[in-house]
């Protein structure tokens, strides 16, 4: 035994003795997912040969074996390897050697095994370690032939491995609070050029010499915040571009690579160093760092982010580069995420493009970053929304604090959708970041869900090639509108038919959200439609895009999602309101939505809850507020955010529900609804005893008792002649509670209501709206 063991160690050391003198293995991946096909188009594990001679070796009866106790394994057939030539060899189990292509009669195992070739003698001439590699990463002799090993993510089957030069840095991209010197290591030896301002490096870069400052950035001058991003603000309706208030903050973006002969041999590495004394402390959410050449971003003929060579002055609104899409307008960018305590998330190249509709115009673009393998990694391996269980995704939105419709609350969306979690509805998760951009600070962005088929996949545990999105003219969708357009909903039976093709809780919920929250830019705008395309695979309705919601409370969302105008394109379109006008025809779908609205109301929308999830929310953006106000001027100023909060969202949230109320007993006419709101009611008033709310209305009133009980009152009403219009005997109102009045049968005009009872003898003037 212990000769054989000997006689095992004299091969070995043969082997190390020979490496550099003839063929050897330089390469190989044991999980080949996407780097290369065989003949038959299937991705297989690989080994690459290479002849580090100045002869042809010819390889027949050459072997190669994953087992050391059968070093012939697999036998090479007649096969001439030229001097400091590649073979590429197929470890994939196929066991052939009479094609163009060959392939081993084994496969190497992705959680490490040993590889073992010997020459025609039997002479074992080469071995590999054992290692653990990941989805198309290989281990590599760099450079070719060399003693040296790595692992490596840039694959180069029969080709050089030269390319996969490592470089070694003294420190890592992250936090620091004071300055230092910068280390860079080159392990071919070859040279090192970077850059400072995002540009990829080339051979005509900073040549490294032996060490980089990272200093302190504050002082630096602004140079891409400092590039106008729209038009002028009266040419356009969101927020335009402005000149940052002062220096923002900054930090210093690395690029390098190396080079031999002018050719580059190393990926382009990319690291972010943010030195700031306070640094440890500064930021409260996520730091995410992109890094692109400038002329991806900002040049005028090429750059997404301006307005560029394809803004038309005459169509000022809808034009620009940034409204340009496809993959012809995505750029490689490089991201790095950063948790506030400056721990790293992950760092890769992607691909960016902007996002979202008419809100491209806006100073801050929304962006959407694409994983893909060209770029090098397949996924976003994080879990980007804390909220999921998701540690992987392909797209992800980073949105901007512009797209409210101009107004500066910036979270409405985010509120609306949060409220919105616990129903029965396909919504979109959140979480703010600060995004910096080729070292500039760019302020607060909200990373989103991207709505797609993988969204579903995740979400709903669908395969997401089982996924079908709502295109115009899509056959099932179209079909089942056209069965409505023939059949009447009002019968039970048509109704059931299309309760098997929707999602009716779902769409119920859907409704209700978008309603509640006014969501003006609707349903003729932001509307998507998914379903699963199996036969039990329903409709169903995803909740996004809340940016025109909030404002007035009193707005009447059930006339307007009927609207039946066929003058009108948007927000209401007749076809945007015809399956809900349809099914509004159906006794049973009208009554299970008045019930599960008051359920809504009662629960999910209750004012104490969604008041509680709107300052949780605001409470997270607040601390970074004031740094986003001096890069885009945007809010003016932190109690203009906070005020329009309060203005346009508490405000809404306070008052909706008895809006909604009263909207929901005039629209359906009845009179009874089992959710009774309670109305805000202000404690410096004016001494009267009555409110009478809302005023204008559109004939349904509350009347909110601020006195005590009262029984067997009259109420009349005249018009401005003083004619008696209505009366009512016997009216009673209990202490600090409502009771409607419904006037919706007159016509729009100035009233007076009088009130008499033992308690209150008041008059109050009102308008009617028609």
């Amino acid at each position: 035994m212990k000769y054989s063991v000997l006689f095992f160690l004299v091969l070995i050391l043969l082997s190390v003795h020979v490496i550099g003198q003839g063929v050897i293995i330089n390469e190989f991946m044991s999980d080949n997912e996407t780097t290369i096909q065989d003949e038959d188009g299937d991705f297989k594990d690989w080994i690459e040969l290479y002849n580090n001679s100045d002869t042809p070796v010819n390889l027949l009866n050459y072997s190669i074996s994953d087992d050391d106790s059968n070093l012939d394994k697999w036998v090479f057939p007649q096969k001439i390897l030229n001097p400091h030539d590649y073979l590429l060899l197929f470890a994939s189990g196929k066991n052939r050697t009479d094609t163009n292509e060959l392939h081993t009669n084994f496969k190497i195992s992705s959680g490490g095994e040993e590889l073992f070739l010997s020459d025609s003698s039997g002479l074992l001439v080469d071995q590999t370690a054992s290692v653990s590699l990941m989805p198309d990463e290989t281990y590599a002799r760099v450079p070719d032939g060399s003693p040296d090993w790595i692992k490596c993510n840039t694959p180069s089957p029969a080709m050089s491995n030269n390319l996969s030069n490592i470089l070694t840095f003294s420190a890592d991209a992250g936090f620091y609070t004071t300055p230092f010197f910068l280390i860079l290591n080159s392990l071919s030896g070859d040279s090192i050029y970077f850059t400072l301002n995002g540009d990829i490096p080339d051979n005509n870069s900073f040549l490294f010499s032996d060490s980089v400052l990272i200093d302190y950035k504050a002082s630096d001058p602004n140079v891409f915040s400092e590039i106008p991003t729209t038009p002028e603000q009266s040419l356009i309706s969101y927020k335009a571009w402005e000149l940052p208030d002062g220096l923002v903050d900054k930090a210093t973006v690395l690029r390098c690579a190396s080079f031999s002969n002018g050719i580059r041999t190393s990926r382009i590495y990319t690291k972010t160093f943010f030195v700031v004394n306070n640094i440890f402390d500064k930021y409260t959410l996520p730091v995410i760092s992109l890094v692109t050449d400038g002329n991806n971003l900002f040049n005028p003929d090429s750059g997404i982010y301006v307005p560029g060579v394809n803004f038309d002055i005459n169509n000022p609104q809808w034009t620009g580069n940034y409204f340009k899409d496809g993959t012809a307008w995505e750029r490689p960018v490089h991201i790095e995420y950063f948790e506030p305590d400056g721990s790293p998330g992950f760092s890769q190249d992607a691909g960016v493009r902007i996002h979202g509709g008419k809100s491209r115009v806006a100073a801050q673009k929304s962006l959407r970053l694409y994983a893909r393998k060209e770029y090098g990694e397949k996924y976003f391996n994080y879990r980007l929304l804390p909220q999921r269980p998701v540690e992987k995704y392909k797209r992800f939105i980073l949105r901007t604090t512009m797209s409210g419709w101009g107004k500066p609350a910036i979270i409405k969306d985010v509120v609306a959708q949060n409220i919105s979690s616990g129903l029965n509805v396909d919504y979109q998760e959140f979480q703010p970041a600060i995004v910096y951009i080729n070292g500039e600070y760019w302020g607060i962005h909200t990373i989103r869900d991207r709505i797609d088929e993988r969204y579903i996949e995740y979400t709903h545990y669908i395969d997401k090639d089982s996924v079908e999105f709502y295109e115009p003219r899509n056959s099932h969708y179209d079909s089942l509108m056209e069965y409505i357009e023939l059949n009447d909903l009002s019968d039970n039976g048509n109704y059931e038919y299309i309760k098997n093709q929707i999602d009716i809780d779902n769409y119920i919920d859907y409704y209700i959200a978008e309603q509640f929250f006014k969501n003006y830019d609707w349903p003729a705008n932001n509307m998507k439609i998914w379903r699963d395309k199996s036969p039990e695979g329903k409709w169903r309705w995803v909740f996004y895009d809340l940016d025109a919601g909030f404002g007035n409370p009193e707005y009447n969302m059930l006339v307007h999602s009927t609207l039946n105008d066929n003058g009108v394109v948007w927000p209401n379109s007749p076809a945007s309101t015809f399956l809900y006008r349809n099914l509004l025809k159906n006794n049973n779908f009208t009554n299970q939505f008045i019930s599960r609205y008051a359920e809504v109301l009662n629960n999910a929308f209750n004012v104490d809850t969604m008041a509680g999830k709107l300052n949780t929310i605001k409470e997270i953006y607040a601390p970074e507020i004031a740094d986003h106000i001096l890069r885009w001027n945007f809010p003016d100023s932190y109690a203009d955010w906070e005020d329009n909060i309060e203005d346009e969202m508490i405000s809404f949230i306070e008052d909706r529900p008895c809006y909604v109320e009263s909207n929901i007993i005039s629209f359906f006419n009845i009179t009874e609804f089992d959710f009774l709101c309670e109305m805000k009611v202000n404690n410096n008033s004016d001494g009267t005893k009555l409110i009478l709310s809302p005023n204008p209305g559109n004939g349904v009133f509350y009347i909110f008792n601020k006195a005590s009980d009262i029984n067997n009152a009259t109420v009349t009403i005249t018009d401005i002649s003083g004619r008696t219009v209505a009366k009512i005997t016997n009216f009673s109102i209990s202490k600090n509670q409502h009771n409607f009045l419904n006037l919706s049968y007159l016509t729009g005009n100035l009233y007076f209501l009088r009130f008499e009872s033992d308690v209150v003898n008041e008059q109050i003037k009102f308008i009617i709206v028609k």
